[in-house]
């Protein structure tokens, strides 16, 4: 368990879940959001020679696009690409894919394991908040396909 510190609270009135994030397996600490999102296209199939105008025959679908964003409130030892196991700088030399692992503690003791497979770094970000003296660092990921379980 990723918090042991952590406890899921004991209520019947609403469903809380502890969650950690591992890239790689590293744990990559204290994130602020993260956000899975699949999409796929489609192509509607119309009628050639219509009478009633262009009716849809038929829908297919295309390929799954799925992606990841994880936002880090970066701490003072390491900065997000270091939480991930790597010394590098710049996303031009993250070139290699990562399986970034998502568990959700249930309130009945099981857990839900999702892996996000061969993951690229497409999109890395940083933002300063001089009020706060907060920084936090925001990454997007393109997932080939997800692969989950409940333990």
């Amino acid at each position: 368990m990723a918090y042991p510190q952590t406890q899921v609270p004991n209520t019947q009135h609403g469903v809380f879940y502890s969650y950690s994030i591992h890239v790689n397996g590293f744990e990559i600490g204290s994130f602020e959001r993260f956000s899975q999102r699949s999409t796929r296209t489609t192509e509607r199939i119309r009628e050639i020679l219509f009478s009633r105008g262009p009716e849809v025959k038929e829908i297919v679908w295309g390929g799954t696009d799925i992606s990841v964003d994880l936002s880090r409130v970066e701490l003072y030892n390491k900065a997000i690409m270091e939480a991930f196991g790597f010394e590098i700088y710049s996303l031009e030399n993250f070139n290699q894919p990562v399986t970034i692992t998502e568990i959700q503690n249930n309130p009945d003791n099981s857990q839900r394991v999702i892996n996000y497979l061969d993951s690229v770094a497409s999109d890395w970000s940083k933002d300063l908040d001089t009020g706060t003296v907060r920084v936090v660092e925001s990454m997007t990921f393109q997932v080939r396909t997800i692969r989950g379980e409940r333990i």
